[in-house]
C-alpha cells in the first residue's frame, strides 16, 4: 500500500517558535507530538528568506536560480501563464518549445495520487495586474469570479485558497466566502476594521475579533477533514495545507491572545542591534520599548498556538480514518521573522539565521530514522524525501536529495540559500557545510563565516581569522559552483528562439 503524503506548511515561522524547538512559553502539544513520533531536523534551511522563491523551491526541488522565481512578484513558470492560444501554429509541439517545471503535485498526480491544496500557495504574484491572469492575484479574487473555482492549479486537482495574512483571508478567498455565508456578523466586523484590543505602545499587534474556532487556521483543518471524508478507498492522496499565520499583520484570535497578555517570551538575540545584517530597507525597531518587543512575540506565539490547535484536528482526522500511520506527515515553513533579533522585525532579502532557519518535522512511520538530525537539510529536499518515502522514483533532475537516503548513507550534504536584491551590492548567498556557514556577497566580495556549533546565533564572524582563511576560500568556491549547478535558464523559455 502506497503512503499518503501530507505537508503542513505555515508562513513566516522561525525555528524557535515551538515547544519542541526550544520555546518554553508557547503551547504546541500537537506539533510537538509529531516531533516526538518522528524526526526533528534542527538545521532546516530554506532556499530564500521570502515567500514565493522559498515556496517554489519546496514545490520543485530546485533552488531559485533553477525555478526562476527569484523574488516575490514573480510566478513559477507555467504554460497556462503564457497566454498560448490553442489556435496558434507552432513549428513544434508547445510542450517542446515552452518548458514547464513540474511541481511536487504534478509528480504525485502523475503517479496516480489524488492531489489537493488548502490555504496559501503563493506561486504567482498577489499584487499582479489582473490582465496577467495569475491565479492568486488579489485584484482578480476581489471581483468574486474565483469564489466557486477549485482548480486545477499547478498540479493540484482540488484547491481551496486563503488570500492575504492576518485578517486578510476574511476579506477574499474561499475562507472569506465561508465566513461571509456562515458568520456574517464576524465578517462584517472584520470589514469594518473592528479590533478587540490593542496593547499600549508601538508594537504593530492587535487582537482579532475572529475567535479561534472560526479562524482560518481552524477552517483549514475543517476543510481537510471534509476532504478526507470524501476520499474513497484506493488511490492515496497528496495534500498541502498552507497556513497564512504567523505572518504579519500580527493579530491572533482574541481568545488565544488573552492567554499571552502577560506571558514571558524568548528574549531576542542582540536586542540593541549592535550586529546588523549588511542590507538596507530593514524594519528598524530600536525605538520599541522592551514591552513592545515582548508584545510582538506574545501575539506571534498566540498565532502559532492557533496553528497547533488546527494540527491537532488534522491528526485526529487521520486517526479517526485509521490512516495516520499510513501517512507521511511533514511540518515546516517558508521563512522566519526577525521578531526583535538585531532590533529588527519581519523579513528582508538576507540569508540571516532568523529568516532562513525554520522548523522541519518529518513523521514517517516504519522508517529507520533518528529522532533528531543536527546536520543541514534544505527545503529543496522535501520533494525527493517524501517521494522516496511514498515509494516513488526520486527525480534526478532537481537540486534536492532524499534526506532519508542521505542519513542512512552518512553522506555529506551541503545546503544553499539565495537572496536577491534590486541593489546588486546586497545580493547574498549562503553555504551550509556541516557546522559552518559562509555568507557571501558576490558583488562586493564580502564574506562572513560562522561556526554554528559554538555560535548558533551568528554573532561572531570568523572570516578574517588566520586559521579559517582556507575554509573561507573553499566555501567561496563551493558557493560559485553551487550557483552554476543550480541555474537552469531554459525553464523560462516562452518561444522557440
Amino acid at each position: 500500500m502506497r503512503k499518503n503524503v501530507l505537508i503542513i506548511h505555515s508562513d513566516q515561522q522561525r525555528y524557535d517558535s515551538l515547544g519542541c524547538t526550544g520555546n518554553p512559553y508557547v503551547d504546541t502539544p500537537n506539533i510537538d507530538r509529531l516531533a516526538q513520533e518522528g524526526t526533528l531536523f534542527t538545521r532546516h534551511i530554506v532556499a530564500n528568506p521570502v515567500c514565493t522563491p522559498s515556496r517554489c523551491s519546496l514545490m520543485t526541488g530546485l533552488y531559485p536560480p533553477g525555478h526562476g522565481a527569484w523574488a516575490n512578484g514573480m510566478a513559477l513558470p507555467r504554460r497556462q501563464n503564457e497566454f498560448i492560444s490553442s489556435e496558434t501554429k507552432w513549428p513544434l509541439a508547445v510542450e517542446a518549445i515552452v518548458p514547464e517545471i513540474p511541481t511536487i503535485a504534478d509528480r504525485f498526480a502523475a503517479a496516480g495520487y489524488r492531489t489537493a491544496s488548502f490555504g496559501k500557495l503563493h506561486l504567482t504574484p498577489n499584487l499582479g495586474h489582473p490582465d496577467y491572469g495569475y491565479g492568486e492575484t488579489y485584484a482578480i479574487w476581489q471581483t468574486g469570479v474565483k469564489d466557486d473555482w477549485h482548480g486545477p492549479y499547478y498540479g493540484f486537482q482540488h484547491v481551496e485558497m486563503t488570500k492575504g495574512h492576518g485578517e486578510g483571508p476574511a476579506i477574499q478567498g474561499h475562507y472569506a466566502k465561508w465566513l461571509r455565508e456562515n458568520h456574517p456578523d464576524i465578517h462584517t466586523r472584520v470589514k469594518r476594521h473592528e479590533r478587540m484590543k490593542k496593547p499600549d505602545g508601538a508594537a504593530p499587534v492587535y487582537q482579532s475579533v475572529i475567535p479561534a474556532e472560526l479562524h482560518h487556521s481552524r477552517w483549514l483543518a475543517d476543510r481537510f477533514t471534509a476532504y478526507l471524508n470524501t476520499c474513497s478507498e484506493g488511490a492515496p492522496f497528496f495534500v498541502f495545507i498552507g497556513f497564512p499565520d504567523p505572518h504579519h499583520p500580527i493579530c491572533p484570535s482574541h481568545d488565544l491572545a488573552a492567554h499571552h497578555e502577560k506571558s514571558d517570551v524568548l528574549p531576542p538575540v542582540d536586542p540593541e542591534g549592535t550586529k546588523r545584517p549588511v542590507i538596507d530597507v530593514l524594519k528598524d525597531i530600536r525605538h520599541f520599548s522592551e514591552e513592545d518587543v515582548k508584545n510582538v512575540r506574545r501575539c506571534t506565539d498566540a498565532m502559532v498556538e492557533g496553528i497547533d490547535l488546527a494540527v491537532g484536528e488534522i491528526v485526529a482526522a487521520l486517526e479517526a480514518k485509521g490512516i495516520l500511520d499510513d501517512t507521511v506527515v511533514v511540518f515546516t515553513s517558508d521563512h522566519g521573522d526577525f521578531l526583535g533579533d538585531h532590533a529588527l522585525l519581519a523579513k528582508q532579502n538576507i540569508c540571516a539565521r532568523s529568516l532562513v532557519h525554520v522548523p522541519f518535522i518529518l513523521r514517517a512511520p516504519g522508517q529507520d530514522m533518528p529522532s533528531i538530525w543536527d546536520r543541514p537539510v534544505g527545503n529543496v529536499d522535501v520533494l525527493p524525501t517524501v517521494m522516496g518515502l511514498a515509494g516513488l522514483v526520486v527525480p534526478t533532475d532537481i537540486d534536492g536529495c532524499d534526506v532519508c537516503a542521505e542519513i542512512r548513507g552518512g553522506r555529506r550534504h551541503q545546503v544553499f540559500a539565495y537572496a536577491f536584491h534590486e541593489a546588486v551590492e546586497y545580493q547574498n548567498l549562503a553555504v551550509y557545510d556541516g557546522d559552518h556557514k559562509l555568507l557571501y556577497y558576490p558583488h562586493t566580495g564580502r564574506a562572513e563565516l560562522y561556526d554554528l556549533a559554538s555560535d548558533p546565533d551568528e554573532m561572531h564572524d570568523l572570516a578574517a581569522d588566520d586559521d579559517q582563511l582556507e575554509r573561507v576560500r573553499e566555501l567561496t568556491v563551493d558557493a560559485a559552483m553551487g550557483m552554476m549547478k543550480h541555474t537552469r535558464g531554459i525553464g523560462h523559455r516562452v518561444c522557440p528562439w
